[in-house]
């Protein structure tokens, strides 16, 4: 082989090898600090929902039997409690409402959404994934105040 050619092949590999880099840097940062929104994306939000009809008795009846307040009962944050909406997103990022300070929890890593029936847990493609009874959940699933929520080194329950 030619230098010349050896040249090339040395200058493309460290090229290769650069890109890598910084491909790898930006995951990191995205992982850590979350993705950037284009200002035009923020700007453009969908118009608001049409109000809804009031609730009828039976509607009022199972929201009045719902839990209220999520507890943390293990972990750093042990004791604290929290209102329930109708969605709680938990993580590790400043823009969930439920901020775990686990080095195990993802930075959105699990949503609480009321349902029709009460409160569903469900996964957002968490690294260690949601556990509720000791068992890893992959799809929205009942969370009721008899269940234990695994979240990294954290244990939640729902209390009326």
């Amino acid at each position: 082989m030619s230098e010349l050619l050896v040249l090339a092949l040395k200058f493309a590999f460290l090229g290769l090898l650069w890109v890598f880099i910084l491909f790898c840097g930006n995951i990191i940062r995205t992982d850590l600090f979350g993705r950037r929104v284009p200002v035009a994306d923020a700007e453009e939000r969908p118009p608001a929902a049409a109000p809804r009809a009031a609730p009828s008795w039976r509607e009022r009846r199972a929201a009045k039997s719902l839990p209220s307040t999520l507890r943390i009962t293990q972990g750093q944050q042990q004791g604290l409690t929290m209102e329930l909406g109708q969605a709680l997103q938990i993580g590790r990022s400043t823009d969930c409402q439920l901020i775990l300070d686990d080095d195990y929890v993802s930075t959105r890593h699990a949503r609480i959404v009321r349902g029709e029936r009460g409160y569903l847990v469900e996964d957002l493609g968490s690294t260690n994934g949601t556990y509720l009874n000791n068992e890893r959940i992959s799809t929205p699933v009942p969370f009721t105040p008899n269940d234990t929520l695994r979240i990294g080194r954290t244990l939640l329950v729902v209390e009326a």
